[in-house]
């Protein structure tokens, strides 16, 4: 059994999924606070769902929605984290689901917060950790992450931003040290 955070539970709450499913809603509602994979079966069973990922599309769009909740905020807490990989694992969301099926909504939610972490030209700490966490909830490679960021870096190299503060391990194609 898993015991998800009180957070979790007040996004759950206040959650508008995009098509009111009444299996989806019904699926919810019984992971809003414990969760307990043998009545979880009986629920996705008892609703025709052959497979969890027969309901992939919902199952993205539920976590893409928690992945904005949870960044209002503009941290991403342990708590949050294991509930997020708690649900994936749940929903079976593998590697390259979200870049696959929701792609613009991901980069969406990524881009806003670039568009935060580099407006500055400088990257602390916090934010270092922002970023791999969010790598993370999305399930990225190191090179996909690094391909969305790298309009922000751009701007900020631009901008005249010093590289070795905006947490790169290299200058995008066209930059040099001078």
């Amino acid at each position: 059994m898993y015991i998800f955070s009180e957070y979790f539970s007040e996004f759950i709450k206040s959650y508008k999924p995009k098509t009111e499913l009444p299996y989806f809603l019904e699926i919810l509602k019984s992971i809003q606070i414990n969760f307990d994979y043998n009545s979880f079966n009986k629920i996705v069973n008892h609703n025709g769902i052959d497979k969890i990922t027969d309901i992939k599309t919902e199952s993205l769009d539920f976590l893409i929605s928690y992945a904005d909740f949870i960044l209002e905020d503009n941290v991403i807490s342990n708590t949050e984290i294991q509930d997020f990989t708690f649900l994936k694992r749940i929903f079976k969301i593998k590697e390259g689901d979200f870049k696959k099926y929701k792609n613009l909504e991901m980069n969406e939610i990524l881009k806003k917060e670039f568009i935060r972490i580099y407006s500055d030209n400088f990257v602390n700490q916090k934010e270092e950790l922002l970023n791999l966490n969010l790598q993370s909830l999305f399930n990225l490679s190191y090179d996909e992450f690094e391909e969305i960021k790298e309009d922000e870096i751009i701007k900020s190299l631009i901008q005249g931003a010093n590289p070795k503060d905006l947490d790169i391990a290299k200058l995008p194609k066209g930059f040099t040290l001078i």
